[in-house]
């Protein structure tokens, strides 16, 4: 499941099962999968995964994934297809640090929730309406795989990386998780000071050694250098405060 689903590591956190129990009279559980790309591991593991390895989930969970980039988000609706999971997955074109001023439904995507109008969520509506995420949404928001670093550097030139953040901040719910994945794995920088300068506080850490499952606790002192080594898979949980 691990190598399928490396996101599924984060079930080794008590903070997680714990917030993702406690939402289980929820009708709409929404996860944000920001700067999603084209890759559908994160959706698949929400939406069919979770259930296999937590005692209790909420009722429905319904992953809204965002990318700047059109093309990549095209890609993934047809995994998603392919994969029949357009029931309780989204493909929104948004860049990040306008997302609460214009956030558009693909237009297979908008086009697929017109044929099935049961399954659309509020958000959906308010999508289709007001094409934008209000403040104050999601429940859990992901920042897979080094976004934070991509920001930082590789975006850098044409994003604001401290307003995109904020944005995240915004329309997370006050409480809500953030998830953030392989922190370092290509640009090191010290994710946990950035982020609880925006408003968000580390609740726990881990490092998993993928060579014999060694799983190791990582700290706010710990060291960014230190942080997703080759062959190791890390992830940090923030509460949204």
């Amino acid at each position: 499941m691990y190598n399928i689903y490396p996101i599924a590591w984060i079930a080794k956190s008590s903070a997680f099962l714990e917030y993702v129990s406690s939402a289980t009279s929820e009708k709409e559980f929404l996860v944000a999968d920001f700067a999603s790309g084209e890759h559908d591991r994160v959706p698949s593991f929400f939406v069919n995964v979770l259930s296999e390895i937590s005692p209790s989930v909420p009722k429905r969970t319904v992953v809204y994934c965002t990318d700047l980039h059109a093309l990549r988000l095209d890609s993934l609706m047809g995994k998603l297809e392919e994969s029949a999971l357009l029931k309780d997955v989204r493909v929104v074109h948004a860049k990040l640090e306008t997302m609460d001023e214009e956030a558009h439904l693909r237009p297979d995507m908008k086009e697929h929730l017109e044929d099935n109008p049961t399954i659309m969520t509020w958000l959906d509506h308010h999508l289709k309406e007001k094409k934008s995420f209000p403040q104050e949404t999601f429940d859990v928001g992901i920042l897979n795989n080094d976004v934070v670093g991509y920001l930082h550097e590789y975006y850098k030139e044409y994003s604001d990386a401290a307003v995109s953040l904020q944005k995240v901040h915004k329309v997370l719910k006050s409480g809500a998780l953030l998830i953030v994945t392989m922190p370092c794995s290509l640009y090191v920088i010290d994710n946990v000071q950035i982020l609880e300068s925006l408003g968000f506080e580390l609740l726990e850490g881990f490092d998993i050694d993928l060579t014999n499952g060694t799983v190791s606790i990582i700290d706010r002192e710990a060291s960014p250098e230190s942080m997703s080594p080759l062959n190791h898979y890390s992830f940090l949980v923030f509460s949204r405060t």
